[in-house]
């Protein structure tokens, strides 16, 4: 049932941003007086449509993008995929220009109307990442430990950037796998500079290249999901318990069940794995529940995760606007350090997400709720935005880059050139989207 959800959802979100993106290039090609052939929301294979004043509008078969065939805009992306070339310029070289600008900057504008749409229908979000950044607990032989960070500890800067909130850490920490990252923390009195280098720990953070950290946030130590087939769901826990103890030891936080879970097995290897006795408060009763843990790699683990407890964010719409203002940003600039590790080859491309990535994490939203639908689409429209913004031949960005050095040298590049540069960016893109998909699919297969 999901699968056929995720499908509908990718299409439709998918459709959508194109749909506003092309509308971009068309409309202000349309006020420049370029004339427009096509005007196609996917590729390949024309299935319907209808031609109005010239123009072909119409529906094609592969729902992976569109595009805009306007004539005279010299060689781009609608070349290759309407297979026809354009030898004729038409207009001046900053019409062109804003024509090819317009693509990206409907989707920067998208983004920003989505996600403040999102914050003013009311977002659910973890409570804990709008709280200052105090590490509550710091997991034993993790990077965090190795760097020297104490609890109590309050990150005030990463790489010498300010930081104020969990939300501004995380991310930030997730997606400099094994970089050193300088951190400054206020210890009592004192500041102190700190160099840690996050690793991918689990499963899912290998599959993904996330980095792992050992810094603990307040995450209270509530039962929120079960996995199933594993101990915790077999000896009877159940979603909504607090775990107040593990093998006699007391918790309040997540991450101290994680700690003493390592504690109690540490001897499991030589001495063979027995019951820990976990006691939960249900309903106002405490329950000792004996629980095996399951082995997985190094670790032993009962099968459970967190209650993050969520806040709802409801804003009227200036303030929605500026809070999208501020998200958008901070998106961008992750955007930005990717990208950047992505070029100087410290990042990895399972980072990336493809369309199977991308058909979950719609089905995922349309089945949380409107304003998560909206948030998510707001993030893909900025992303969208960006990355055709980047100097790549075939994307937006690559025929701004030609543009502007056009009118550096004061002269139109051969159309040979261009479309030479045409074919370059061509093959590298479809070299790299048959990478990330590989990856996509093994990431999804759990490999």
């Amino acid at each position: 049932m999901h699968i056929s959800t995720n499908i509908l959802a990718f299409v439709f979100v998918l459709s959508f941003l194109i749909f506003f993106h092309e509308s971009g290039h068309f409309l202000v090609a349309k006020l420049f007086r370029f004339p427009i052939e096509i005007f196609s929301i996917g590729f390949g294979k024309r299935l319907f449509g209808w031609k109005r004043n010239g123009t072909d509008y119409r529906v094609s078969l592969v729902p992976l993008g569109g595009y805009v065939k306007i004539v005279g805009l010299g060689p781009d992306e609608s070349d290759v995929v309407a297979g026809e070339s354009t030898p004729v310029m038409q207009g001046t070289r900053w019409q062109r220009f804003l024509v090819l600008l317009a693509g990206p900057a409907v989707n920067l504008v998208l983004a920003l109307l989505l996600t403040a749409a999102a914050f003013a229908i009311g977002r659910e979000v973890p409570k804990y990442l709008g709280e200052p950044p105090i590490v509550t607990m710091v997991d034993p032989g993790s990077p965090a430990e190795h760097a020297g960070f104490l609890a109590g500890d309050r990150i005030t800067t990463l790489s010498g950037n300010p930081v104020s909130t969990w939300e501004d850490v995380i991310p930030r920490l997730s997606l400099a796998s094994r970089e050193k990252i300088v951190v400054e923390v206020q210890r009592g009195p004192e500041s102190l500079n700190l160099v840690i280098v996050p690793l991918p720990k689990t499963k899912e953070q290998k599959q993904y290249d996330i980095g792992y950290t050992g810094l603990s946030p307040n995450v209270p130590a509530v039962i929120y999901a079960l996995a199933k087939g594993y101990p915790g769901e077999k000896a009877g826990l159940k979603v909504g318990d607090r775990i107040v103890s593990i093998d006699g030891k007391p918790v309040v936080l997540y991450f101290q069940v994680v700690h003493q879970i390592k504690e109690a097995t540490a001897n499991f290897a030589e001495q063979g794995a027995r019951a820990l006795d976990v006691v939960v408060e249900r309903a106002g009763k405490k329950l000792t529940i004996p629980i095996v843990p399951r082995k997985e790699g190094s670790d032993w683990r009962i099968g459970f995760t967190p209650f993050f407890e969520t806040v709802k964010v409801k804003l009227a719409p200036l303030d929605a606007l500026r809070a999208s203002w501020t998200e958008n940003v901070r998106m961008t600039t992750a955007v930005g350090q990717t990208i950047k590790r992505m070029v100087s080859g410290s990042g990895s491309i399972r980072q990336l997400s493809g369309p199977v990535d991308i058909a979950r994490f719609s089905g995922d939203a349309v089945r949380t709720g409107l304003a998560t639908l909206l948030g998510f689409m707001g993030l893909l429209s900025l992303q969208l935005g960006l990355l055709n913004l980047l100097p790549i031949p075939l994307l937006d960005g690559g025929q701004l880059f030609i543009l502007t050095l056009e009118g550096i040298v004061r002269r139109d590049f051969s159309l040979k050139l261009k479309e030479r540069l045409l074919q370059a960016g061509f093959v590298f893109l479809v070299l790299l989207m048959v990478s990330v998909l590989a990856f996509d699919i093994a990431k999804n297969l759990g490999f």
